[in-house]
């Protein structure tokens, strides 16, 4: 089923609204913690989970610009859209609750 790509656009928008704001809102949250009380794989987790939320949004902003010039070629609808959204990663404790 075809979307229309201004509907596929304000979702990309707001689902990179989103991921910035959970970006904010964790740096906050780290800056907050004691990291010598983290273990080396704790530290490392959330490295990694950095790179890839950094990822996710590059790509998001890479998406928002396909649309639009999609969408100035006179392109009126797409087959879907994609979804950026912030998400536990299967190392983490939440990605063990939702898989089960």
């Amino acid at each position: 089923m075809a979307m229309q790509i201004g509907h596929a656009l304000a979702t990309a928008r707001a689902d990179a609204a989103r991921l910035e704001r959970f970006i904010d809102r964790r740096e906050r949250f780290l800056d907050a913690l004691d990291w010598f009380s983290l273990s080396e794989q704790h530290v490392r987790e959330s490295a990694m989970l950095d790179d890839l939320l950094a990822g996710d949004l590059a790509d998001a902003a890479i998406y928002i610009d396909w649309l639009q010039e999609r969408a100035s070629n006179g392109v009126d609808t797409v087959p879907g859209v994609l979804r950026f959204d912030p998400r536990p990663r299967p190392w983490q404790a939440e990605w063990i609750t939702l898989a089960a």
